[in-house]
């Protein structure tokens, strides 16, 4: 009888999609106590925004750190990492300096497996830190995002280059739900019949066909799947390991876990995680009229309902989450998966909620996207965004940098009255302010003072081409209002500068 190989992603669902703020390491260590005996192939826990939450958390430890704490936990199952091939756990494209730093301290403190993927599937993105990775004498699982516009061809190419890289395991993403059962089947029957080495699928549950496509894929030849104790879709809260379970009965396939022993665990997650599920992700309707169409990643609807509490703006969620995929489709429908699917949605709270009218104003990200700096494109871009860029693309393109720079010496002389820790400076490197902020508040036991709820030019980030006081001067009758709505987009996403026009005043934020 074949067995499945079980890899659950419970510990970093907990992370991204729970208020962290109320669970403190007592709680967490009632959770983790369980896992040792339920057999499970390998635990996920770090992945996608669970870096960024952790910063915010009462556990009181960096992300690196939190892999040492659980490894010390659950020293006998193989515990597995989710990260960009460039990006890494964070939102920008890194050097190979802090590549090889980040892995290796990763290693380390307790990670066995990598699962390595590129949000554009450009498999120039993936050689070095695959290599890097098979250095350290960790295992390599090579994924690759599901296109569902892809044709199984495509796939079967992109797994033998990653093996041919030294990958010992490959995984097929269903980042946003767009695999149905029959594409599932026919693409591990075809994958099967060219791969030897493990196979994978990971899915969610957000149009309800997750065990679906789970059954078809390793009735089809797959290997191993994701499953969680917390639930994948938006509108259930029934996660779907046991459903999963159950559809094997009666069949040539099996698993290794102790269901007894996961339904105890399941028992305290609800008691003790439960409550503390971030409500927004149920509550869009958007997502109730779109159960049949492409739907975002959940922890990307809660970033994006993040910033729109930042700038006052939460009504506007619906039209948002539906720029999103407009935009998508007009720059050459890339995956939303971190770093592209948090550039989209800056943008499309740009286009929607602050600019009066779509792409008046670009962030620096989506610029970069564009010209290829995360790597290339998987279609065209639409004509009328690239004549948007045309006019002035030489000019931006020498201000904005297309350079990976390495800045992990600069963090470290930033951090050095703070903290000399590998662990703390990678998590700098990655969220400078809340690693800066939970450091500070981890030496001195006290939050940073909150900044005041005024608009100080002299003190928001703004800086001004030509004469200073001239052009406050002429900010004071400006709107400002979008001012505001902007410097807080800034400072609660991933884009780095906007830059602007008014009133022949160039303004940099």
């Amino acid at each position: 009888m074949r067995k499945i190989k079980i890899n659950d992603i419970t510990i970093r669902d907990i992370f991204q999609n729970t208020d962290l703020r109320n669970i403190d390491t007592q709680t967490f260590d009632i959770i983790l106590e369980h896992f040792n005996s339920i057999k499970y192939d390998s635990l996920e826990i770090l992945g996608g925004s669970s870096f960024e939450k952790i910063l915010e958390s009462n556990l009181n430890m960096t992300p690196l750190e939190v892999v040492s704490y659980i490894k010390n936990k659950i020293p006998s199952t193989p515990l597995q990492i989710l990260i960009g091939a460039r990006n890494l756990g964070g939102l920008e494209v890194y050097s190979k300096s802090i590549i090889k730093r980040f892995i290796k301290q990763c290693a380390k403190n307790g990670i066995d497996i990598f699962r390595v993927y590129d949000s554009l599937n450009d498999l120039e993105n993936l050689k070095y830190t695959i290599s890097t990775v098979i250095e350290n004498g960790a295992g390599c699982q090579g994924t690759i995002i599901y296109d569902d516009l892809q044709d199984s061809g495509f796939y079967i190419r992109t797994a033998k280059k990653l093996i041919s890289y030294g990958c010992t395991s490959i995984c097929i993403k269903d980042a946003e739900s767009t695999m149905l059962p029959k594409k599932a089947a026919e693409l591990f029957a075809s994958l099967s019949s060219e791969i030897e080495i493990s196979k994978f699928l990971c899915a969610s549950n957000l149009r309800g066909l997750q065990i679906l496509n789970y059954f078809e894929a390793c009735t089809n030849g797959c290997d191993g799947v994701d499953l969680s104790l917390l639930p994948s879709s938006y509108n259930d809260y029934s996660p779907t390991v046991f459903s999963y379970i159950l559809s094997l009965k009666d069949t040539d396939i099996s698993h290794n876990l102790d269901c007894a022993k996961v339904v105890q665990l399941s028992e305290n997650i609800k008691k003790y995680i439960y409550p503390y599920i971030k409500q927004d992700l149920f509550s869009t309707k958007f997502i109730l009229n779109n159960t049949n169409k492409n739907l975002l990643p959940k922890w990307l609807i809660s970033s994006i309902s993040s910033q729109l509490q930042e700038i006052g703006e939460t009504k506007a969620i619906d039209s948002v989450l539906e720029e999103v995929f407009r935009i998508k489709s007009e720059i050459g429908n890339p995956s939303l998966s971190t770093p592209i699917g948090q550039i989209i949605a800056s943008q499309a709270i740009l286009n929607t909620v602050i600019s009066d009218f779509r792409w008046e104003i670009l962030c620096d990200e989506i610029k970069k996207l564009i010209w290829g700096y995360f790597g290339k494109l998987p279609r065209k871009i639409d004509k009328k965004i690239l004549e948007k860029l045309e006019d002035t693309a030489d000019e931006e393109k020498s201000k904005v940098s297309l350079e990976v720079e390495d800045i992990y010496d600069q963090c470290r002389s930033e951090l050095e009255n703070l903290s000399d820790k590998d662990e703390d400076i990678l998590s700098y490197c990655f969220f400078p302010e809340k690693t800066k902020k939970f450091l500070e508040k981890k030496k001195y036991s006290q939050e940073k003072t909150p900044a005041g709820k005024g608009l100080d030019f002299t003190k928001t980030g703004l800086t001004f081409n030509g004469s200073r006081a001239d052009s406050i001067a002429k900010l004071e009758n400006l709107d400002i209002k979008k001012l505001r709505e902007i410097t807080n987009l800034v400072e609660s996403s991933n884009i780095e500068e906007i830059k602007l026009e008014v009133e022949g005043v160039k303004i940099s934020i």
